[in-house]
């Protein structure tokens, strides 16, 4: 009777993580090519991987995949005009492969692509794209970036430019389409110095058009900035037609904190973050609609995080420090440190934002024998904040997925979480602790000891799982499970190292151990 029902239960459990795991497909657990892959999808199961080797990461590996597996693999060397060259990124364009590299000489910074074939050897010339000159004897040589669209359409390379005699930010912009045709380009100079300045996020639309945001901060005596309560204002640009155009975020007496830009179906752009106040960093969310051409703000939107929200996943012990310190007039109960994780524009015209807790906290420590010093960086990716807001700036609902994720000098590698929207849902993965959830059903029940809050995550082999939260868009009511773990799949997750690829509504999964890894291929 007792072996019975021990197989009975086995079964059960067996056909669960069976029902689970058949939305993914997955390949077989295979030896490493090196470290820190990227996946580049082409379709299905075909795709490239880049990878590094060597002991001090230095060498630079380009794979082709077909059916899971690597069927070319070869060194990429760093070269241009017969001399080393510098790694800037790796794009997919037109589904192939482009190395971008940069390499100054003689006060010349320049810019070249090199495409790349399913050989994985390159084809065709290396190929100048931009380039811009900087002073003798600077140590300053300046910088490139390339971003690409969401749909893929255009990427644009943003010159950062050091500029003789002069302390303020330049920079130059070429908007290309994915044949290479350059459609948009010119140069900016910040009016401000440096040191009074930040530009922060950017964002090339599905038409080509770029945005940027800028800090602008009161500095003190000495010129520097003491914390966000020097803000002084917010400017956001338009690159539209070879022409710049700037506009200035107005949020009354509330502070921005941090800005993420979406451009909706009309190309007017879709500004959400967080606000605060002189007193608290971080005290609610927002949203507006800005119009360039009337340098008007539209269906603004702003939501005040309660107390109780705040504090709903608090320690008694993190409670009443938080209540001694809003007795002492320090301010109430707050947020801090959060990052966007996605904002995803909706067909209805709102938006759906996904924002992270994140914050590094670095001791250091020195022996009191030898005056020899240690320093240690702990990780910590924390709550998400979930909030949908609809085309009129009204905030439907706000609601927080409780995760405690901790890790030391790795940067957060298995840290963090990665999803997508489909129809009414979003879907989100991320590393969790298997006692958080039910043995039998998989789902969340929390730590009982703590008003059912998340145990922290874990990476251990018996610990460790995968948790899928699926977020209902009309309500924002969510169900949670656990999605896969260590013990099943003998392999740990790596949510940054997730692709998800909206052109064919698919998601790679990426998963690892010290010399094995493991994909997944979701398609929604």
């Amino acid at each position: 009777m007792k072996s019975t029902l021990i197989l009975t239960i086995a079964s059960l459990l067996v056909g669960h993580q069976i029902a689970r795991s058949q939305e993914v497909e997955w390949s077989e657990t295979q030896k490493k090519e090196g470290y820190y892959t990227t996946i580049y999808p082409v379709s299905g199961k075909t795709f490239f991987t880049s990878s590094w080797t060597g002991m001090t990461a230095k060498k630079f590996n380009l794979q082709y995949h077909q059916d899971f597996m690597i069927t070319a693999s070869e060194r990429v060397d760093f070269e241009a005009n017969g001399s080393k060259a510098r790694f800037e990124n790796v794009k997919m364009i037109n589904n192939k492969p482009y190395v971008f590299l940069s390499d100054h000489q003689e006060g010349v910074n320049v810019l070249y692509y090199q495409e790349y074939g399913t050989d994985c050897v390159a084809s065709g010339e290396l190929t100048e794209l931009a380039s811009f000159s900087f002073p003798k004897g600077t140590r300053n040589r300046g910088d490139f970036s390339i971003l690409q669209s969401d749909n893929k359409e255009f990427f644009v390379v943003i010159s950062d430019m050091p500029s003789s005699g002069s302390e303020n930010d330049k920079f130059g912009y070429k908007i290309f389409t994915k044949e290479f045709k350059l459609v948009k380009e010119g140069e900016y100079e910040s009016p401000y110095p440096v040191k009074e300045s930040d530009f922060t996020f950017t964002k090339l639309s599905d038409f080509g058009d770029l945005f940027f945001g800028m800090k602008v901060y009161n500095t003190n005596e000495r010129g520097k900035v003491k914390d966000h309560t020097n803000l002084k204002e917010y400017l956001i640009f338009l690159v539209n037609e070879n022409e710049l155009k700037q506009g200035r975020i107005d949020l009354g007496d509330r502070l921005v904190s941090d800005l993420y830009f979406t451009i909706d179906k009309n190309r007017l752009l879709s500004c959400t973050g967080l606000y605060g106040t002189r007193v608290n960093k971080v005290s609610g969310a927002f949203y507006l609609q800005f119009d360039f051409d009337t340098q008007r703000q539209l269906n603004e939107g702003y939501y005040e995080f309660t107390k109780e929200f705040i504090t709903q996943d608090f320690s008694n012990r993190q409670k009443k420090k938080a209540d001694k310190r809003e007795a002492k007039g320090k301010g109430s109960p707050q947020l801090y440190s959060y990052d966007f994780l996605n904002v995803q524009p909706l067909e209805d015209g709102g938006i759906l934002a996904m924002i992270e807790q994140y914050y590094v906290v670095v001791v250091t420590r020195t022996d009191p024998k030898t005056g020899a010093t240690s320093t240690t960086y702990h990780y910590y990716y924390n709550d998400i904040i979930a909030y949908k807001v609809d085309a009129k700036g009204t905030f439907s609902w706000v609601t927080k997925i409780d995760k405690l994720q901790h890790s030391v000098n790795d940067g957060g590698y298995c840290s963090s979480a990665k999803g997508y929207v489909k129809g009414n849902t979003s879907t989100w993965f991320f590393n969790d602790n298997v006692k958080n959830y039910d043995e039998a059903s998989a789902e969340f029940v929390g730590n009982p000891k703590n008003k059912g809050l998340a145990l922290p995550s874990t990476i251990s082999k018996k610990g460790n799982c995968v948790a899928k939260v699926e977020l209902d868009m009309e309500t924002g009511n969510m169900k949670r499970t656990r999605f896969t773990s260590r013990s099943e799949l003998d392999v740990i997750a790596v949510p940054k190292y997730f692709k998800v690829d909206y052109i064919n509504s698919e998601m790679f999964m990426y998963f690892q151990t010290r010399k094995e890894e493991k994909f997944g291929l979701l398609k929604f």
